[in-house]
């Protein structure tokens, strides 16, 4: 294959070097480039050379708009700050609601919920698909409810794994209530598009904004159990859950709030009071699953008007206001800066993404891909006939 004058591997390496968005345009230049990025070896390259530059990595956001019912996925890179008036790219979530959960992110892939459907999606080429409800039998009489959802990649088997946590009911003499019998968890495998139950014996799991996490090849939940409470995790290649203890700071009376994200490459338990003037205090986990490595890293505030966290980007800490606004504050310089994205209360939920181009393995009919109004809903991407300078300017970078 050639391109005008360029080799075959020097086109390689041109597109390699490009985003997302400039490769779905370039898939329309010509038949050659087409065939090679669609090509799965392609999508790995892409992949690993934006993993080892530590390119094209930007917070990837939930809100519900109250205004329009409607949740979506925003993205927001470093020009997105405070202080510019960009508005970010945005992806509408159809069917969706308030409760929807975003989970994740591997390879690009994140996984949605609203605890009654599953959806996993790459956002960057607009792939969906909705999973199979799991089939099992259970007890006569019994019925599951779904407590939380997890999601994640195991390298060694290259499988995308999504584990469901929930808790069997059967309804009382009257049918009026349900009468609780135990906590279960079944996996999804997407390589087989199917589902499967396993046999550990399960603690049930809270959940509260920021009270799940995907880390160190492993996803996270808060859990309790007889007034007991830790961290529950999920390794995702070994499929073995692990209990790991929270610092004794930990036993706080009833009305303070907790989250965990990860900050400095380690898992960050995160201690607040909702109120006018909130404080947030941090600590550290500072060797993995070591209880005893837990350490008190910072005290951000009291701050006016905010209510919760939502992710640690770059040493700054994302939050969400008691108006819906998205502000960020510096740990370094203490300031508070203001995004203008706005959402339902309590409805964000934010990811550090890193934009890729794997697919989705559609398997029918369990598979629906979303119809999207246009492609002005997606970004307002234009097409590669309006923008024919793009690929003109990479010629000319590379062959002039």
């Amino acid at each position: 294959m050639a391109s005008g004058n360029l080799p075959e591997d020097v086109v390689t390496e041109i597109l390699l070097m490009l985003p997302v968005k400039s490769l779905l345009r370039c898939k329309s230049v010509c038949k050659s480039w087409y065939t090679l990025i669609m090509k799965p070896s392609f999508t790995n390259s892409h992949l690993n050379c934006n993993a080892a530059l530590k390119k094209n990595h930007c917070i990837l956001i939930k809100r519900f708009l109250k205004e329009s019912n409607k949740s979506v996925l925003s993205f927001i890179g470093d020009k997105n700050s405070g202080d510019d008036q960009v508005p970010p790219t945005e992806i509408t979530i159809p069917h969706s609601n308030h409760f929807l959960q975003m989970l994740g992110a591997c390879n690009g892939i994140v996984c949605l919920t609203d605890h009654n459907d599953i959806i996993l999606c790459n956002p960057s080429i607009r792939d969906f698909k909705v999973l199979p409800a799991p089939s099992f039998n259970y007890p006569q009489g019994l019925f599951s409810m779904t407590l939380s959802v997890g999601f994640g990649f195991a390298p060694h088997s290259s499988e995308y794994k999504v584990i469901r946590i929930a808790d069997l009911h059967e309804e009382d003499d009257d049918g009026a209530s349900y009468v609780f019998h135990s906590v279960i968890a079944e996996i999804y495998d997407l390589s087989t598009d199917s589902w499967r139950g396993i046999d550990p014996v399960v603690p049930y799991i809270c959940y509260f904004p920021c009270s799940q996490l995907l880390f160190n090849g492993a996803f996270h939940w808060w859990a309790y159990d007889h007034g007991d409470e830790w961290i529950l995790s999920f390794h995702i290649s070994t499929e073995v859950f692990q209990e790991i203890q929270l610092p004794d700071v930990c036993a706080f009376p009833d009305g303070n709030e907790r989250a965990f994200l990860v900050l400095n490459e380690s898992i960050a338990l995160i201690l607040f009071d909702s109120s006018e003037q909130t404080s947030f205090d941090i600590w550290l986990m500072i060797e993995y699953g070591v209880a005893e490595s837990w350490t008190k890293y910072i005290t951000i505030g009291p701050l006016v008007h905010v209510e919760r966290p939502v992710l640690f980007w770059k040493y700054k800490l994302l939050l969400e206001k008691a108006n819906g606004q998205l502000v960020s504050y510096d740990l370094k310089s203490q300031r508070l800066k203001e995004f203008q994205l706005y959402g339902a209360q309590e409805s964000f939920r934010a990811l550090v993404y890193s934009e890729s181009l794997v697919p989705i393995k559609l398997v029918e009919p369990t598979s629906v891909c979303f119809p999207f109004e246009s492609l002005e809903t997606f970004g307002n991407q234009p097409s590669p006939v309006e923008e024919p300078s793009e690929i003109a300017y990479i010629y000319r970078k590379f062959v002039c």
